[in-house]
């Protein structure tokens, strides 16, 4: 019954500081917030957890940020697949299924990555993940469709991977339903295939 409610407690603070991280910011938020938001006290917290860093990594775990990095690369390959081979619309359910509920599902999480990392840390975070993806997305146009990219279209890609990023978070914070999020990511999408299609054309010509 003691590790039950240990465990309660443990769990509580978190939660309560994903809500904080994501509502108030990481920065302006202390412990004495978050013990606040618990019903516990400040001491207590720190039988838990060492420091506020120490929670968020918690929250912001290793598994999670592979998890956003390996779904991210998943779909550069499928939308290299949809765009190379078009009947293949079986793809479509891999983005309703998976790809666009992992987003509102984590949102909470993926605000706080955005607005905790402000400046040069995450512009460093951004520049990798978005290295990474170009480097699969290189890998999908020569698997699907034998060809090899040009550096200007790679590093236009580049660019709009970056701003797509944002865009994805502004839908993410927006305050509507879970369903008008999924609706609105995958118009999003559907306005960025089109866009890259055309350019993609443009530079093979």
């Amino acid at each position: 019954m003691a590790q039950c409610k240990k465990d309660a407690i443990r769990d509580g603070i978190l939660s309560q500081s994903l809500l904080l991280f994501k509502n108030k910011g990481y920065i302006e938020t202390s412990i004495k917030d978050i013990a606040e938001a618990c019903g516990i006290s400040v001491g207590n917290v720190y039988k838990y957890y060492k420091s506020k860093a120490e929670i968020y990594e918690h929250i912001i775990t290793d598994e999670f940020l592979e998890e956003l990095h390996d779904i991210l690369s998943k779909r550069t390959m499928k939308f290299a697949e949809l765009q190379l081979t078009p009947n293949a619309t079986h793809l479509q359910v891999w983005f309703d299924k998976e790809y666009y509920p992992f987003f509102v599902e984590n949102q909470d999480k993926l605000i706080i990555l955005h607005d905790h990392y402000i400046g040069q840390e995450y512009d460093n975070r951004v520049n990798v993940i978005a290295d990474n993806i170009i480097s699969y997305k290189k890998k999908a146009y020569e698997v699907y469709g034998n060809i090899v990219l040009n550096k200007e279209f790679l590093t236009f890609s580049n660019l709009i991977f970056k701003s797509n990023i944002t865009m994805y978070f502004h839908i993410l914070e927006m305050d509507i339903t879970k369903e008008q999020k999924i609706k609105l990511l995958k118009q999003f999408d559907v306005y960025h295939r089109a866009g890259i299609d055309k350019i993609f054309k443009e530079l093979i010509k």
